[in-house]
């Protein structure tokens, strides 16, 4: 078979066009005097933190939505940080809730985030509890991503490498709302190649560096790498990117891949959740 070299599936560029679509849902919105705000907990001022944290403020003042930043200590406690949560579930100013890492090491950042309201979780943790909120903005990302290289999933053999909350278990959930066939691999997997080599669209969110082999992808096969790991000074994915990129249909980038379309996900969760809180406070 002749090698070929994969489509990428440029994140910054998908990022845009949804962008603008949400730039125009937010513009209707303030027509009729509603104000967006995405209220942000952190603990500490860590440096990638603060550089996320003036990131979205750019991007979330571009398109008129209102940041709301709660600062703590380093050595907040637990009960401060939950306090500042059920403070934010009943200001009805604020849309949504986002708590940052990294978190205090005494505090438990699942008990954290079972306080924040379903109503307000603009990240989607409580996704498998109620149908009243949202999906994490990475498995939105995803979906996105795939959908763009790929009209009908029905049918489709998926592998999601990584269970984690945020990104594998939402991800499965939406590529089995679309009828694929999905696997879910994590560390106690017997042998991830042989699963890796039979999926027609392959997630990897394991955050482990070129753990899946370019070798195992199936040729034609969609790969949405969302795994973002430093080595040797460079951001490198969870797949070998150069092998696979010559067996795969459609591959992202990394960086550049998911990251960018994650980003404006935040903002469609926030236009989401806005109208969610509207139908349950009786307005339409």
């Amino acid at each position: 078979m002749t090698k070929t070299t994969a489509q990428l599936l440029d994140g910054k560029e998908l990022g845009k066009k949804y962008l603008k679509d949400c730039a125009d849902e937010l513009a209707q919105l303030r027509s009729s005097r509603a104000q967006l705000t995405l209220a942000t907990v952190r603990a500490g001022k860590a440096k990638e933190t603060e550089l996320y944290f003036n990131y979205l403020e750019k991007l979330m003042g571009g398109v008129g939505i209102r940041l709301a930043p709660s600062v703590f200590p380093q050595d907040v406690t637990e009960d401060t940080l939950i306090e500042e949560i059920r403070r934010l579930n009943r200001d009805v100013s604020v849309t949504g809730i986002m708590v940052f890492s990294p978190l205090p090491k005494s505090s438990n950042p699942a008990n954290l985030f079972d306080h924040i309201s379903q109503l307000k979780d603009v990240e989607g943790r409580t996704f498998l509890k109620s149908h009243f909120g949202v999906f994490s903005p990475t498995a939105n990302a995803v979906l996105a991503l795939i959908e763009s290289a790929a009209a009908d999933l029905r049918g489709k053999e998926a592998v999601v490498v990584g269970r984690s909350d945020l990104v594998g278990k939402p991800t499965a959930v939406l590529l089995m709302d679309k009828l694929a066939t999905v696997v879910v691999c994590h560390r106690e997997t017997r042998d991830l190649k042989m699963h890796v080599e039979r999926a027609d669209i392959l997630v990897s969110a394991a955050g482990r560096p070129h753990l899946v082999k370019g070798g195992w992808i199936k040729p034609g096969a969609i790969v949405i790498d969302v795994g973002e790991n430093v080595v040797d000074g460079k951001i490198v994915g969870d797949v070998e990117f150069e092998t696979a990129s010559h067996r795969a249909s459609h591959i992202t980038p990394v960086p550049g891949g998911v990251g960018p379309v994650t980003n404006i996900m935040l903002i469609k969760n926030l236009i989401r959740l806005h109208a969610r809180q509207q139908v349950k406070n009786g307005n339409s």
